[in-house]
């Protein structure tokens, strides 16, 4: 698939994006088991250990409006981009209503793949200066991740 990704979508070139893939932990039922297996032989394991992972996915939830100040701390520790996606953040009884509507906080979250030796600087750079005790309140964490494609030119 990553070849294939670098030879018909030129993922491999600056601007045009990245793949990546994260460990699978569990899937809800068996339809979304064949589905992802494609109907393949499939053969329950342990859970392995990802020691040897060389990219992580740096995933930072933040109070809405406060991307550039995430992403600012990000680069000036080596990051060299993210993916946003905009969130609405649920709560439990205690959410806020206004006459009777649930109001939910929006967030964003922030995606970036990182080189795993980078991953503690950029973290810590956003958790100084963006984290909990800023207005963008970040929460940050972050996932091994086994492959990538379209990381080569930074890499290289």
């Amino acid at each position: 698939m990553k070849k294939q990704l670098e030879k018909k979508l030129k993922i491999d070139a600056p601007g045009n994006g990245i793949a990546f893939t994260i460990p699978l932990s569990s899937i809800g039922g068996n339809k979304a088991l064949q589905f992802l297996t494609e109907n393949r032989p499939f053969q329950k394991e342990e859970e392995s250990t990802l020691k040897d992972t060389s990219h992580e996915l740096i995933i930072v939830i933040a109070e809405q409006g406060n991307i550039d100040l995430v992403m600012d701390c990000a680069r000036a520790a080596g990051a060299y981009g993210g993916t946003v996606i905009h969130a609405k953040g649920t709560g439990t009884q205690e959410a806020s209503k206004f006459m009777g509507v649930s109001i939910a906080a929006e967030k964003e979250m922030i995606f970036i793949v990182t080189q795993k030796a980078q991953k503690n600087s950029i973290m810590k750079a956003i958790m100084e200066n963006a984290g909990l005790d800023s207005k963008a309140k970040s929460v940050v964490f972050s996932l091994p991740v086994t492959d990538t494609a379209g990381l080569r030119l930074i890499e290289d």
